[in-house]
């Protein structure tokens, strides 16, 4: 009996020796690839990382070219702009000042836009002198600038549209007859010509007058004003090479039979022209 049982006790120790072997044997290959698989990853991580460094090293080089490059353009921007500030005579703080003056021009155009006919032909001398000052502006070689171009532009339009709103003569006053009126007395008002030799006006702009010495109360008489722009309003003391040398007509007295061909149907005689006859002026 001891003697088996020692045999027992032995074929155990062995079976516990040969358990723990094996175990440790697994545990020596489980190790063994969990240290090839960790050398794997390190070999993949080092692999990348090389590549990145490559990577960041080409990225480098493209941002230090690109670099390169937008300062070699702002040089040639900067080269280009001075050009330009050369060939317009100006610079920076020029071209804003002109964009100001535009923005002006702009302001008081709108201003005027907003005013009745009849006040925009009160104002129409103003809207020369806006005129005029763009034309003048226009000169100026700072116009020539694209982005000012376009904002004449866009003024010439505004201007143009104004322009147009402008009556060629101003809307007629009325008067009503009373008692004891007639026409030379009429024309004789301040208020109306403030002079009695203009007379034949009113007598031309109300067909219901046929006879111009008879004149009844509460009869409306239109009293025109102003004439054309093309046109001349004669009032005492004027001839046609007296008419034709104003500045505003033709600056030359030689050119009055120029008046006198465009007016024939209304001057008999080229030496006797009447107050409030409207001569039509032609250009050439």
């Amino acid at each position: 009996m001891n003697g088996w049982r020692k045999g027992v006790a032995a074929a155990s120790v062995a079976v516990m020796v040969l358990l723990i072997f094996g175990l440790a044997s697994s545990w020596a290959a489980e190790q063994r690839m969990i240290y090839e698989e960790y050398l794997n990853q390190l070999a993949g991580y080092k692999e990348r990382e090389a590549q990145a460094t490559t990577q960041i090293a080409q990225l480098d080089k493209e941002i230090a070219d690109l670099k390169a490059a937008i300062k070699k353009v702002e040089a040639e921007a900067a080269a280009v702009e001075a050009e330009i500030y050369r060939l317009i005579q100006s610079d920076q703080a020029g071209v804003e000042a002109f964009m100001a003056d535009l923005d002006g021009l702009i302001s008081r155009i709108r201003g005027l836009k907003r005013l009745s006919p009849d006040d925009l032909y009160k104002r129409k001398g103003e809207i020369e002198e806006i005129r005029a000052q763009l034309e003048e502006l226009k000169k100026n070689p700072i116009s020539y600038l694209p982005e000012v171009a376009d904002k004449i532009a866009t003024i010439e339009g505004m201007l143009a549209q104004l322009e147009a709103g402008i009556p060629r003569v101003p809307t007629p006053d009325e008067y009503t007859v009373v008692r004891g009126d007639n026409l030379w007395n009429i024309s004789k008002k301040e208020q109306i010509y403030d002079d009695p030799y203009m007379w034949p006006r009113i007598y031309v702009a109300n067909c219901r007058i046929k006879n111009p010495d008879l004149i009844y109360p509460d009869w409306v008489l239109t009293i025109p004003r102003g004439v054309g722009p093309d046109q001349h309003l004669v009032v005492r003391g004027e001839w046609l090479s007296k008419v034709a040398g104003y500045s505003e007509v033709y600056g030359d007295v030689s050119k009055w039979h120029e008046l006198y061909q465009a007016n024939k149907d209304q001057i008999a005689d080229p030496d006797m022209i009447y107050p409030a006859q409207v001569l039509d002026i032609p250009r050439d």
